[in-house]
């Protein structure tokens, strides 16, 4: 994980704890955040996690601390656990946005909010030192779906389609499409079991590939 050496000793309680009861405080904790740095409270924290204040305290010492190693966090199990999995070798671009659903499922079902958390820091006008980290991380989001394009088979595109800007309407649609299933896939009840409502989607975004692979292969 991406910790600083000095706040590693305070980071290390809270990771010495037992999965489960981490996992718990840090869902309680992205959620409460969803509504801003400045909005959230620790006592909507330590009540959704169940938890006392002063053990979160004695875990994190300051809500800032707190909110920037959930940043760290968030990072890292997306990266380790999403981005660093993705086969950017596959042929088929569409397979390529299908495993990355799948592994983004996967991620979800642990960490209900953890993606709506991450997109809420980007906006949020609180400056932290976690937000370069942050930043480094949205440049590799690109450059991971870069590398994707650059190694799939482009002469399975019609003749008369451009690739890149096929790929183009093909990331516009889906990410537009997304967004209207946000809520569903990322509930405010962190205790919720999003497997089914994933499913779902999962079948639904089968369906948009298949329309985009007869829209734009041969």
């Amino acid at each position: 994980m991406y910790i600083n050496e000095s706040e590693k000793d305070d980071y290390q309680k809270f990771l010495a704890l037992e999965q489960d009861k981490q996992t718990r405080i840090i869902n309680a904790a992205m959620k409460e955040f969803l509504a801003g740095y400045k909005h959230a409270t620790t006592d909507a924290i330590v009540r959704e996690a169940g938890i006392s204040k002063g053990l979160l305290f004695h875990y994190f010492g300051t809500k800032e601390k707190l909110y920037d190693f959930l940043i760290d966090y968030a990072v890292d199990t997306v990266k380790g656990e999403y981005l660093d999995l993705i086969n950017v070798w596959q042929k088929d671009i569409f397979d390529s946005i299908w495993q990355m659903s799948l592994l983004k499922r996967d991620v979800s079902q642990k960490f209900p909010v953890i993606f709506e958390f991450l997109a809420s820091v980007y906006i949020d006008s609180k400056d932290c030192p976690a937000k370069v980290h942050l930043a480094r991380f949205k440049e590799m989001q690109t450059q991971r779906f870069t590398d994707i394009y650059n190694h799939c088979d482009r002469s399975l595109f019609r003749d008369d389609v451009d690739p890149r800007k096929a790929v183009n309407i093909v990331q516009w649609s889906l990410s537009g499409w997304a967004d209207t299933k946000a809520f569903v896939l990322s509930p405010r009840d962190v205790g919720a079991d999003v497997a089914e409502n994933y499913e779902s989607y999962l079948e639904e975004m089968k369906e948009y590939l298949d329309i985009f692979r007869k829209c734009f292969y041969k």
